[in-house]
């Protein structure tokens, strides 16, 4: 009976695809579906979406970064199973092959095939992944990243996305955190009364040996049961956050926690747009002023552009200042915007009070009228992303172990 295998594997060398393919026409009854990827970024995302029961990665070139893979995927996916692919002939005279091999194990590679790739050598190792029931499939989804943007300072961006983030982990303590990407200006632990010792910057310096549990002792408690991994310093720490920094912290951030709430940068960067990519929903703050309305009718078709589609967007009204003669009505600027707000905050000035002391509004508030009104419904959407989550699982499962071999 032949038995569905996926596997993923990762490599640039030319004849890759082409060499595997040859040596798994002769491994018998496995009936193997397998994807390829030419970068860790690209690998790590497969390996989310398809949960291959065994990865095989070359082992030349980057070997940090293929490091910073195998580790990352083997925390995100413990049930799959790792191999190297190497060839001999990259030793230099004073490199041996066992000393090469015990790096491959450090970095949890569990088994290794040699080029050129041969169907005996491969057999072996299928063999080891399925009859010795080295892998386990999980039904565990990862957890959700939301994130609050706007086009300028002063909405109150951060103000929503903290208190937020507050009455999310009060509903689901130890399960939320609270990233402060707002590099320059962060302001989520002020607005919390806390003095973090660490940040985000040393999570960044840290990566080398990030894992769940590192990344938990780098952040600071709150005692509504909100986790908070804290803007930089200074400016010039900031400057250490990149890109590819920001990918790999909320990746492992999903894996660790089942919220993951990001308060950004009002200023569409390299980091902010990766922030983007890895949201289920970007929540879009704006207040109710024409050069705001303006701006945010630039602002969401740019964000469209970059690969947050409609149905992600959520926009926001954030009304935080007194009403006066001629100001805007909600009507008026949903038509000039073409868009309806799935969510609209009335002023209250306890906000900005609670701001100064250092305590959340929504802790203090009903769920029932007003501010808290809205933030609860906020919340619940973003709660029920959890429970779809599951069944689009089991689903997406399903349809892998039915799917045809490449």
């Amino acid at each position: 009976m032949e038995t569905n295998l996926h596997i993923l594997v990762v490599g640039k060398s030319p004849g890759l695809r082409a060499e595997f393919d040859s040596a798994l026409q002769g491994v018998g009854s496995y009936r193997c579906v397998t994807v390829y990827a030419e970068s860790f970024r690209h690998a790590e995302e497969l390996a989310r979406n398809r949960r291959p029961q065994l990865i095989c990665v070359e082992m030349n070139g980057d070997l940090r970064g293929m490091k910073e893979f195998t580790i990352d995927v083997s925390q995100m996916l413990p049930g799959t199973a790792i191999a190297g692919l190497y060839k001999p002939d990259l030793f230099e005279s004073d490199q041996s092959e066992s000393a090469f091999i015990l790096e491959g194990v450090r970095a949890r590679i569990q088994d290794f095939l040699r080029h050129p790739l041969s169907s005996t050598e491969i057999r072996q190792v299928l063999d080891r992944v399925f009859v010795q029931g080295k892998t386990k499939s999980s039904l565990s989804p990862l957890g959700h990243i939301v994130s609050f943007v706007s086009n300028k300072g002063g909405v109150g961006k951060s103000t929503i996305s903290v208190n937020m983030a507050c009455l999310l982990a009060s509903r689901h303590p130890g399960q939320v955190l609270l990233v402060d990407a707002s590099l320059q200006l962060g302001v989520a632990a002020v607005m919390l009364d806390l003095n973090p010792r660490t940040t985000i910057v040393d999570a960044v310096r840290e990566k080398g040996r990030l894992d769940e549990t590192l990344l938990r002792e780098l952040t600071v408690s709150h005692p509504c049961g909100l986790a908070l991994l804290a803007a930089p310093g200074d400016a010039a720490e900031a400057s250490e956050v990149d890109e590819e920094s920001m990918y790999r912290i909320l990746n492992l951030a999903r894996r660790t926690f089942m919220y993951v709430v990001v308060d950004t940068f009002p200023m569409l960067d390299s980091v902010v747009m990766t922030v983007l990519d890895l949201s289920t929903f970007t929540y879009v703050v704006m207040q109710g002023t024409a050069p705001n309305v303006i701006g945010t009718a630039k602002l969401l078709p740019i964000l469209e552009g970059l690969g947050c589609p409609v149905e992600r967007q959520r926009l926001v009204l954030n009304q935080n200042y007194r009403n006066f003669a001629g100001n805007l009505t909600q009507t008026e600027i949903e038509e000039r915007l073409m868009r309806e707000f799935h969510y609209a905050f009335p002023y209250q000035k306890k906000l900005l009070t609670c701001a100064n002391l250092g305590e959340p509004y929504i802790l203090q508030t009903t769920r029932y009228f007003g501010f808290g009104r809205s933030a609860y419904l906020l919340v619940g959407e973003i709660e029920q992303l959890a429970d779809r989550a599951v069944a689009a699982e089991i689903d997406h499962l399903a349809k892998l172990m039915n799917e045809e071999p490449a």
